[in-house]
């Protein structure tokens, strides 16, 4: 591998420098592939549950509500795994997070899928889901920060989007398959949980031998040397040039930490900077937007199948069938918003305004749809996918809006709130479907209404921008927004207007 020089001026290149100088390689398509399983292993959990209703109804005696409340313990430990999977993120490495949980949703989901009655089955599946809480946060903020910059969208939506939809599929097709084969009055069940976390058994010697830890991360924490020698393998790897002998500029809002403080992670992690003046819109943003994704899109997983059920006598095979176009529509959206988030006047605001007004629209028509059963599913379809876009757009937004001193932990903590809605939506929406179905479809066009109005409202667009790494560099970013006219800065597509 040959060194190339500093790069232009003279000047010592910084983080982002350096990696749009590699560009993308065999270097992040091996990281994007040991992510993509931990996320398709993630769809299938999130997928599972509403496909074993009725097996697990029989097997435990439960009945609706007891139903519900079982999918709102699972959604518990997913809000547990949300906050303490960020915090160790940006506490001990990204890394280090990843195997913990991967660990920790193997082992227990291995135990749920032998429980041998409903209270063990519960502890089992709240423990599955502290693993799967911490995956796609704590992914997503690995990935950008190992991104060139005209990549880091496509790749991240790639994770969060494409790979937890194929999870979803492959949760669909097995299912149908497995009950067919084994008939609905086995244990068939059980099958189905162990299938579901093969993906994550598959991940952990990949993550163990090939994940490297974030530069982000070990440069914000003084650890240089190691910087340099993943930025030597990085450029080796992908057949690129190694700038400036791997040296990084040392950023000028970087904090001055005396003696041994910067190699102390729990000292040098400062959590409550989320609600400092710089950031304390942008957390009321994401946690607002987290919440409104997570009562939709996880609510509908869970609900739908049961009112196809009830609205069209739709059994198991035809309904998971429906869920599996739903996926498989979804797949295209967010192939789609890949380039539309990236066009100038578009951005992450104004793909996250796109996606939500048009599920308020969804939801709306889809009540006035429900003696028609083809046209039901294309409006279910079609809120589904749109919902799934901006809910993929946020963690790219996310990444972009944060420093990477805090960028696991603050998206962590605001999709705890998703995670919340998620564990409250199944208990909502059950109670809902005996007084009526239009309720919730009722609740999801209001909570879409209330995101696309925070959107609007917040004005920080990322398109373009390199990563930041400390929360002091903010404050330069808010004063080139606020110098935008007041009707480019609310609505992102005024400025291709302005300038015709």
């Amino acid at each position: 591998m040959v060194e190339a020089p500093p790069s232009p001026g003279g000047t010592v290149p910084s983080i982002d420098e350096h990696l749009d100088a590699a560009g993308f390689g065999w270097f992040q398509m091996r990281i994007f592939c040991i992510m993509s399983m931990l996320v398709v292993a993630d769809g299938m959990e999130m997928t599972v549950l509403s496909m074993l209703r009725e097996p697990l109804k029989r097997e435990f005696g439960l009945d609706d509500y007891g139903f519900a409340a079982l999918g709102s313990v699972i959604f518990a430990g997913l809000l547990v795994g949300n906050l303490s999977g960020g915090f160790v993120a940006d506490a001990f490495g990204r890394r280090t997070a990843l195997l913990a949980m991967a660990c920790t949703f193997c082992v227990a989901g291995t135990f749920s899928a032998f429980a041998p009655d409903i209270y063990t089955f519960a502890i089992a599946r709240f423990i599955t889901g502290i693993g799967v809480g911490a995956i796609i946060p704590v992914a997503d903020s690995h990935l950008l920060e190992w991104s060139p910059a005209p990549w880091r969208a496509r790749l991240a939506m790639a994770l969060v989007g494409a790979a937890f939809a194929v999870g979803t599929l492959i949760a669909c097709g097995v299912g149908i398959a497995v009950h067919e084969l084994m008939g609905a009055g086995s244990e068939w069940w059980r099958v189905m949980l162990i299938i579901c976390i093969i993906p994550g058994f598959m991940s952990l010697p990949a993550m163990f031998f090939l994940l490297p830890e974030s530069m982000h991360w070990l440069l914000v924490r003084g650890r240089n040397d190691e910087v340099k020698e993943l930025l030597k393998e990085l450029n080796s790897l992908n057949g690129t040039e190694l700038l400036s002998g791997g040296n990084v500029s040392v950023n000028k809002f970087a904090p001055v930490e005396e003696g041994d403080e910067a190699h102390q992670p729990l000292l040098n992690w400062r959590f409550l900077e989320i609600f400092s003046p710089e950031l304390l819109g942008t957390t009321a943003y994401l946690t607002v937007i987290f919440t409104a994704c997570g009562y939709i899109y996880y609510g509908h997983i869970f609900i739908y199948p049961r009112l196809l059920e009830i609205l069209f006598d739709l059994k198991l095979k035809e309904a998971y069938t429906a869920v599996m176009l739903n996926s498989l529509f979804e797949m295209c959206i967010i192939l789609a918003m890949m380039f539309y988030m990236d066009l100038e006047y578009i951005g992450r605001r104004g793909a996250m305004i796109t996606g939500f007004s048009l599920v308020c629209v969804a939801s709306l028509l889809a009540m006035a749809q429900e003696q028609d059963e083809t046209n039901f599913k294309i409006l279910n379809a079609i809120l589904r996918a749109m919902v799934g876009g901006p809910f993929t757009v946020v963690y790219v937004y996310a990444g972009e809006l944060l420093p990477s001193t805090l960028r696991s932990s603050t998206i962590s903590f605001c999709n705890s709130f998703g995670r919340l809605a998620a564990m409250l939506a199944p208990v909502v929406e059950t109670a809902a479907v005996h007084v009526d179905v239009n309720l919730i479809y009722y609740s999801f066009s209001l909570v879409a209404l209330a995101a696309t109005v925070a959107s609007i409202l917040h004005f920080r667009e990322t398109l373009g921008r390199p990563l930041l790494l400390y929360t002091s560099q903010l404050k330069e970013q808010r004063e080139e927004d606020e110098k935008q006219p007041l009707m480019t800065r609310y609505a992102p597509f005024m400025a291709k207007w302005r300038t015709e």
